[in-house]
C-alpha cells in the first residue's frame, strides 16, 4: 500500500534548499586536491586541479583539458627550447571550478591567453571553459588579486574527434601574438562561412626522433605483428581488428 506525501514545495523553500548545497561544492576542490596528494604518495605521480607546464615566465598561455593537453605540452617543450615564452594550464577539475586553485597555477608574466573548448554552444558569447576563465580573471583583477588582466580569447577544436596537431598549437600561439588576436576562433577546419578559423601549416611537424607507422595485416593473424613489435624494448603498439 504505497503512500506519498509532501510532493509540493513552495518557492522560498526550494530556493533556500538549492542555495544550501553551496558549502558542499565549495569544499569539493580541496577534497579532490587532498585525494590527488594521497595518490602522489602512493604512486609518485603528482596532479593538481590546474597543472602548469612551460616557460617559468610565459607571456602566452593556452588553457585546455583532456587529451588536447598532451599534444599542446609536447609542442610547448619544443617551443621553449627555441626560446619561446609559452605555457599551458591543464584543467584537471572543471566542476566545481576553483578560482583559488586556478589563480595559483598562472604565471605572473602573462600577456595573452587562449582558452580551448571542445564543444559548441550556439548563441552563447563563448564556450563554458572560456567564460569561466574570463569571469575568474576579471573578478581577480577587480579584487586586486592580480596586477594586470591578460588579453583572453577563446577557441574551439576537436569536435567529433577532429584531429588536433602540433601545427594547430603553433597557430594558436601565433594568433595570441597578434595585436588583435581572433576571438571565438576555430582550429582544424576551414570556415569559409563565418571566417572564424585560424590557418595553419598542415605539413609542420615537430623535430623528434619518434617514428610512427601503420601496418595492415589479415584478420586471421591477430597477434603476430603487434606481439612482435610490442615485445621489443622501447617500442609501443596499438592494434585492433575489424
Amino acid at each position: 500500500n504505497p503512500v506519498i506525501r509532501g510532493t509540493a514545495q513552495t518557492s522560498d523553500v526550494f530556493f533556500q534548499s538549492r542555495e544550501a548545497i553551496n558549502s558542499f561544492y565549495n569544499a569539493c576542490p580541496d577534497i579532490v586536491q587532498n585525494t590527488m596528494d594521497e595518490f602522489y604518495k602512493l604512486t609518485g605521480r603528482p596532479y593538481k586541479l590546474f597543472d602548469y607546464v612551460g616557460h617559468p615566465e610565459a607571456e602566452h598561455l593556452i588553457i585546455s583539458m583532456a587529451s588536447s593537453t598532451e599534444t599542446t605540452e609536447e609542442t610547448i617543450k619544443h617551443l621553449v627550447i627555441k626560446g619561446k615564452k609559452v605555457g599551458l594550464v591543464k584543467v584537471r577539475l572543471f566542476r566545481p571550478f576553483s578560482i583559488k586553485h586556478f589563480l595559483k597555477a598562472l604565471p605572473t608574466t602573462l600577456k595573452s591567453i587562449a582558452v580551448l573548448d571542445r564543444t559548441k554552444e550556439p548563441g552563447a558569447s563563448g564556450e563554458p571553459l572560456y567564460l569561466d576563465v574570463v569571469q575568474s580573471l576579471s573578478e581577480a583583477f577587480q579584487n586586486k588579486e592580480i596586477k594586470t588582466l591578460p588579453r583572453i580569447v577563446g577557441g574551439r577544436y576537436g569536435l567529433s574527434s577532429k584531429e588536433f596537431t602540433p601545427a594547430m598549437v603553433k597557430a594558436i600561439f601565433k594568433n595570441l601574438q597578434d595585436p588583435k588576436p581572433k576571438n571565438n576562433f576555430t582550429i582544424g577546419i576551414y570556415d569559409n562561412v563565418t571566417n572564424l578559423s585560424l590557418s595553419y601549416n598542415k605539413n609542420d611537424e615537430l623535430d623528434t626522433e619518434t617514428y610512427q607507422a601503420i601496418f595492415y595485416q589479415s584478420k586471421s593473424d591477430k597477434n603476430g605483428l603487434p606481439k612482435l613489435i610490442g615485445n621489443t624494448k622501447n617500442k609501443y603498439v596499438q592494434s585492433f581488428t575489424e
